[in-house]
């Protein structure tokens, strides 16, 4: 697949009579902006998503006034998912990379570690939008993509990025790698008791930062 496509994949089945594409999410952020990129399209072409928090049923099929839904779920369990994909709806499947590895040859793919390639082709091509610090951003806070994306369109002569988002994360994370490093090498308990602290501390005040 062209490193490109996976953002016309997205565009092109919203608006085809295909009735299932799989994405692997990778994680919660991942998956969030690969919802965004949907919800896009589908607003362009008045598509209605609809959420199935249960899967313990199908769905419905498309109203009696023609309304088209594609149902946007989340599904992990093998049977469950193999019931999913021979139903007739129109349906994005969120699923784990097992999954996708295992499916990826029966069914229209997205391959979420390619984000990156995504969020570039997407702000650059789609949007039309040239700018390398939101492209920065929001590669690095792809659950950003929307308010960010929105904030450069309103006034894009004084754009800039939220850079304290991503210095929080990284604090954590030289946090965590101290707290690793601790614990691999056996370090005095002491100074792993800090660094555990320390984390707790600097997530306490980042939350009432916000």
């Amino acid at each position: 697949m062209n490193k490109n496509s996976q953002i016309l994949s997205i565009k092109n089945f919203i608006n085809s009579k295909e009735k299932t594409l799989l994405l692997n999410q990778v994680n919660d952020d991942i998956a969030l902006f690969y919802l965004t990129i949907i919800k896009h399209f589908a607003k362009q072409q008045g598509i209605q998503l609809k959420n199935n928090t249960h899967t313990d049923g199908l769905a419905t099929e498309d109203d009696l006034f023609g309304t088209i839904t594609i149902q946007i779920l989340n599904i992990t369990n093998l049977k469950t998912l193999d019931k999913f994909l021979n139903s007739h709806n129109k349906k994005i499947i969120f699923t784990d990379y097992k999954n996708y590895k295992r499916l990826s040859s029966r069914v229209n793919c997205i391959n979420g570690y390619q984000f990156e390639n995504d969020v570039t082709f997407f702000i650059q091509d789609e949007l039309n939008i040239h700018n390398d610090e939101l492209l920065y951003s929001c590669k690095n806070n792809t659950a950003l993509l929307f308010s960010e994306t929105s904030k450069y369109l309103i006034n894009s002569n004084q754009y800039s990025s939220d850079r304290s988002i991503v210095e929080e994360k990284n604090n954590i994370l030289d946090i965590r790698k101290k707290i690793f490093e601790a614990k691999r090498n056996s370090i005095h308990i002491q100074s792993l008791y800090e660094s555990i602290k320390k984390e707790v501390e600097y997530k306490k005040f980042s939350f009432l930062a916000f």
